[in-house]
This record gives structure tokens, sequence and C-alpha cells, in this order.
């Protein structure tokens, strides 16, 4: 979509808001601080009911993929008779795109032996190994490395390398497109319906539960709009989580519960990571965006205003497990986890999309386009102001406030401060015995010492807020304010011992 000056205006909306929501309660300290803690309080009660409802959908999305992981799928769709609104799973065509840029086969074999290990029939199964033409030296050595140990297990293994194009960001979605543009050449030859083949996209250290296949396979053929649908299962970054840092750990339970609970209210909910359509969808969408760093968010606002808003996320209750950030060293993770979030967190640049194409589709309920673009502008917002607001803003008038201090508000707001923040502490204990059940099986020379740090790491809740959510979110809103776009960044991949 060509650029405007209406377009770059967009561009500048967020940031410029957020700074203004910064700038304004520091002059307003001076002027009126009444109004400024009065707007805190009120802020801190909008956060304790956050709270406690996330906290909620939390335990309710925990015993959900519990639930899930218990059934048997693959018999749910044996016993199922296809009919008209139902499809043959015995039809059905997985495949896997293993998106892959600087990783090595250490990271990756681990990922491609999860899905050779799933309960789905491997000849119902395409693999694709996708690789980038910038980092071919090591792409044609692994590939080489994965073929002859893989090459046998599928129906088939195809190997893309995806080259430089010009125009094209270099990034995970033009890389998946080069690849899904290959895949359907081969389902082509083969004569195999699109609408039989659903296409999974993945990161290289994605690592699949044996029943996820199933599963998607179970949710896709009993859905009558599959063909409008996408399928997200639930990312846990726990692959590595013994051997992560405490904050890391910490920043990677966040980012695994938040898609934990918004899959508990899939009207909220937005491709992330890993997830799946048919590939006649992707065909209809014209598969991946080539323009843009977040690929996978960027998917379903393509989708939604393709079939007239006529597009939703079906949640998978499977997980999926990936990485926690892990580098070389103490210092190497903490400036890689602050990168990961920046690039995460620059998923603002959908946000002129969206009003532009909500403003053109007139067939979208207005009502509709106007809760998703403010859910959308919202998000975005509070990523980057929430933890400074309660951390800093909240006590600007009674540090600065001119006679602030001598008022009933300024004796009583230290008060109502901690109580309606211990309140929040509901929220963050359900957090803490959740992440505990999560944890995957304690390697070996870890004793009952790590067992408490995984239960102290929470008193860092604070610190990790603002500096790995609020921070990377300013910066990266800044930056598409002021026009210094960014590109894609690969999280490194450090390989350990299972």
């Amino acid at each position: 979509m060509k650029k405007t000056h209406f377009w770059r205006f967009l561009e500048i909306v967020p940031g410029a808001i957020i700074w203004m929501a910064f700038i304004a309660p520091v002059v307003l300290t001076f002027i009126a601080p009444a109004v400024v803690a009065t707007y805190v309080i009120i802020f801190d009660l909008y956060w304790l009911y956050k709270s406690i409802l996330m906290g909620y959908h939390l335990v309710k999305g925990y015993f959900q993929m519990h639930h899930d992981m218990r059934v048997d799928w693959l018999e749910k769709c044996r016993n199922i008779q296809p009919d008209e609104l139902v499809l043959d799973w015995k039809k059905i065509y997985h495949v896997v795109i293993f998106a892959t840029y600087k990783e090595e086969v250490e990271t990756l074999i681990p990922s491609l032996q999860s899905v050779v290990d799933s309960d789905f029939p491997k000849q119902k199964i395409i693999l694709v190994l996708a690789t980038e033409s910038r980092d071919s030296e090591r792409a044609r050595r692994i590939s080489a490395q994965l073929k002859e140990k893989f090459e046998n297990k599928f129906f088939k293994f195809i190997i893309t390398e995806h080259p430089e194009i010009e125009g094209e960001v270099k990034a995970k979605g033009a890389n998946v497109r080069w690849a899904a543009q290959s895949l359907q050449n081969f389902i082509d030859n083969k004569n195999i319906s699109y609408e039989d083949v659903i296409v999974t996209t993945c990161d290289a250290d994605t690592r699949f539960h044996k029943k996820y296949l199933a599963s998607l396979t179970y949710k896709y053929i009993t859905n009558p709009n599959r063909d409008h649908r996408s399928f997200q299962p639930i990312p846990l970054y726990s692959n590595n989580i013994w051997h992560a840092p405490a904050f890391s750990r910490v920043i990677a339970f966040g980012n695994s519960f938040w898609q934990l609970i918004e899959a508990t209210r899939p009207w909220r909910l937005i491709n992330f990571s890993t997830h799946a359509m048919s590939l006649k969808t992707l065909v209809e969408i014209d598969f991946w965006d080539v323009t843009v760093v977040n690929e996978d968010s960027r998917q379903f606002w393509r989708a939604y205003f393709k079939f007239d808003g006529d597009h939703e996320v079906v949640p998978v209750f499977i997980p999926v497990y990936m990485d926690a950030v892990l580098a070389n060293d103490y210092w190497q993770t903490v400036k890689n986890q602050y990168l990961q979030k920046k690039r995460w967190y620059y998923g603002v640049e959908h946000f002129p999309y969206v009003v532009i194409n909500s403003i053109k589709n007139k067939q979208i309920p207005f009502w509709d386009k106007l809760v998703k673009n403010y859910r959308l502008f919202e998000a975005n917002y509070s990523l980057a102001t929430s933890s400074i607001y309660i951390a800093v803003i909240a006590w600007l008038p009674i540090l600065f406030g001119p006679n602030f201090h001598e008022t009933v508000l300024a004796q009583n707001m230290p008060i109502i401060i901690r109580v309606l923040l211990a309140l929040t502490w509901g929220g963050l204990i359900a957090s803490m015995a959740i992440s505990m059940l999560l944890l995957p099986p304690k390697p070996p020379g870890f004793g009952k010492r790590k067992t408490l740090e995984m239960i102290a790491q929470w008193i860092f809740i604070p610190v990790t807020a603002i500096f790995f959510s609020s921070f990377p979110a300013i910066d990266a809103q800044t930056r598409f304010m002021l026009g210094k776009y960014m590109t894609f960044w690969v999280t490194e991949k450090k390989a350990v011992d299972a």
C-alpha cells in the first residue's frame, strides 16, 4: 500500500500521544497536582481490575490447556463422520514451515524431531525448511545435515533458499512467502486440493507437542468457516527456562501467560509467532506481507480486511515450546531481550494500515472496526505507559506539587496506592502458581535452590515491566514516529542440553 501524507500522520500519532501522556502530568503536577493524583488513582483502579481479570483468565486458560493435552484428538478425528460441513481428516496434509536464519543445527534438530514425534500420520506431513541466501554457506551445510537425518521421515522434505529481492524487508515474512510459493508448486504437481492443506509457520526453535497436529486437524475440519480462520496454539517459552537468568524467565512466562489469557478471549486473539492457515487462505490473501517486520499479526489484519471482517483466530489449547532469551553471557542476554521486545513492540507499524483499511472497507460493521482499532491503539499505549505511570508518575504530585502535601488527598494517596498495588498480588500469585505447573522437568545438576529461585524471581516484575516493556515500547514507537524504521532482528538461539 502506497504511503500518503495521511499514512505518515498516522505513523506519528501513537508515539506523539505517549510522549504527551508523559509530559502532561509533569506539567500539571506544578499547576493542578490534585488532577494528576486523581487520574493516577483511577488508573491504578483500572489496573487492579485488569490484574484480577487477567488472573482469572490465566487460571481458566491453564485448565483448558491441561484438559486438551489429555484428549485423544486423533481418535476424535477418526470417529467423526465427514459431510458437507466436515472434511475427511484422512485427506488432510500438514505443512510445517521452519523459518531459519543463522541458527545452528543443534537448535533445529529438536524442532524437526518434535514433528517426527507427532501422533499424526507422517505420510501426511510435509516439512519445509525455509533458509536465506544471506546465510547461504551455513544454511546449505545445515540443510544437508537435516535432509540426511529427516528426509525419509515425512511425505516430503522441501528446502528453500530465499534470495534477496529489492523492496522486501529482510524479515521472516519474505522468507516464508518464498517458501510457501515453492510449496504451492509442489501441491499443484500432486493435484492436492488447497483446502486439504494446513500450513503452520514457526521459528527455528519451535518444538511441537505431539498432539498439536491432531488437535489442529480436528478444529480445522469441524469449522464450517475454516477458510476464513487462523489457528493459534499456545506458545510456551520453556525449552531452556531452567538455564535462563531470572529476569529472562519472568519475561518468558509473561509472554506465555499473555497468549494463554488471550486464547480464552478469542474475540481478541490475533496471530502470534507460530500459527496456522489453510493453503487456500494463504493463496487468497497472497501469502505474507514482505514489507513489515512483524508478519504474524499483520497476517491477521490482511485476512480481516480481505474477507470483509469475516476472519477470526481459533485458539488451539495445545502448547508449542520455544526458547527463552539466553545468550553466552548475562549482559548479552539483557541486550538480546531488550532487542527482541523492541522488535515485537514495533507492531505499532500496523496502526496506519489498520486505520486506513478500516476507513476504506465499508463492508465491515462500523462498531467492529472501531473496537479493533481501539484495542490496537490501547495495547501499544499501555505497553509504553502503564509501568511508568504506576512506578513514577504516581509520586510526582506528592514530591513536587506546590502545597499538595498539605491536602487530605496527599495524606491518603500513598495508602490508597499501596492498598491497590497490594491487591494486585492476587494476579501475581496466580502467575507464580501457574509458572511452577508449566515448568518442564528439572535438568540434572539443579537442586532445590533453583526451584526456590523460580518462585522468588517474581520480585523482578516491577523492574522487568519498566526496562523490558515500557522502555522498548517507547523506543519502538518513537522510532516509528520519527521515521527511523526498523528491520527484522533475529533473537540469538543458544542450544542447551535437554
